[in-house]
């Protein structure tokens, strides 16, 4: 059996320890500065992605119904935009409100009916909207965003809606792709196209890609998970992607075999998910330091 190397322990005990948040009376119970900053956000820092307030309600309301997907009238992919590129983070996607839309009058009747519970927000953009949930404020997400989506939502039947289907590669690259110098899709970049891979490989629409090809994608990206593997010497920095390959595969090797049944299905491990979580500890590190996350785990 191969031996788990310092920087693989650290991301399973990183993981174990903020396990207890995804059960109510051990959260109640746990303390630590780790899993109180966790706590406070769980958009924003919570390594396991499924469990996550924003994501909860979207894989109910959107991803719930598969079937949907198949229909050519591109209303689901609309859901999966408007998700992704406007509402997630904010308080109504994390709210009992979040649901499906079937047109965008669905939206504006929703949006009417709301009035009072935005106005405890402020405004309309403080309660759709939260240009910082992903990290740096997005200065161009609004919701305005919203009548381009369903605009452009029948692109989905040109990409998805085939006998074969693409790679998740492909996918990514038309999400972020660009025409004449502009997004195909408004505010949807590397990172958005991202998460949405994730959402539809973990919601059953597209098949869970190969280790390899989800860690090419990750070292393309160069962002969050490679520097999370970075900082706990997982990997060097500007390494191949060969490297960075065999160093993914071998830290979900051990991951799949170190974890039990049950704290894995628990978390919802994958691949998807530990690429979130590497983003996760880099975050994490990053606002409290590498020594306070290695004094709790």
């Amino acid at each position: 059996m191969t031996q788990i190397t310092h920087g693989q322990g650290i991301i399973l005990r990183f993981l174990r320890h903020l396990l207890p948040i995804l059960t109510p009376l051990l959260a109640t119970a746990s303390t630590g500065q780790v899993i109180s900053k966790v706590q406070g956000n769980l958009d924003f820092w919570l390594p396991f992605r499924q469990h996550a307030p924003s994501l909860a309600n979207g894989r109910r309301e959107i991803y719930a119904k598969v079937e949907r997907f198949a229909s050519h009238d591109g209303v689901a992919f609309f859901n999966v935009l408007a998700f992704r590129g406007v509402f997630f983070g904010s308080p109504f996607a994390r709210s009992a409100h979040y649901r499906w839309f079937e047109s965008l009058n669905d939206w504006t009747t929703l949006r009417t009916q709301l009035t009072a519970e935005a106005n405890e927000y402020g405004a309309d953009d403080e309660y759709y909207v939260n240009p910082g949930c992903y990290g740096r404020p997005q200065k161009d997400r609004n919701l305005t965003l919203l009548d381009t989506y369903w605009e452009r939502r029948l692109e989905w039947n040109d990409k998805i809606n085939r006998p074969i289907k693409p790679s998740i590669g492909d996918v990514f690259n038309w999400l972020k792709g660009r025409t004449n110098g502009v997004n195909l899709f408004p505010n949807i970049g590397a990172l958005s196209a991202m998460l949405i891979c994730g959402d539809l490989v973990e919601a059953g629409i597209l098949p869970m890609p190969p280790v390899k090809e989800w860690a090419t994608l990750i070292h393309g990206m160069k962002k969050g998970a490679m520097s999370g593997m970075e900082m706990y010497g997982l990997t060097q920095p500007k390494c191949t992607v060969a490297v960075f390959h065999a160093s993914f595969a071998s830290l979900d090797q051990v991951l799949q075999r170190e974890l039990r049944t049950d704290e894995k299905e628990r978390m919802g491990y994958n691949i998807i998910m530990l690429e979130h979580a590497l983003c996760k500890i880099k975050r994490l590190t990053h606002k409290l330091s590498k020594d306070v996350i290695l004094s709790v785990i």
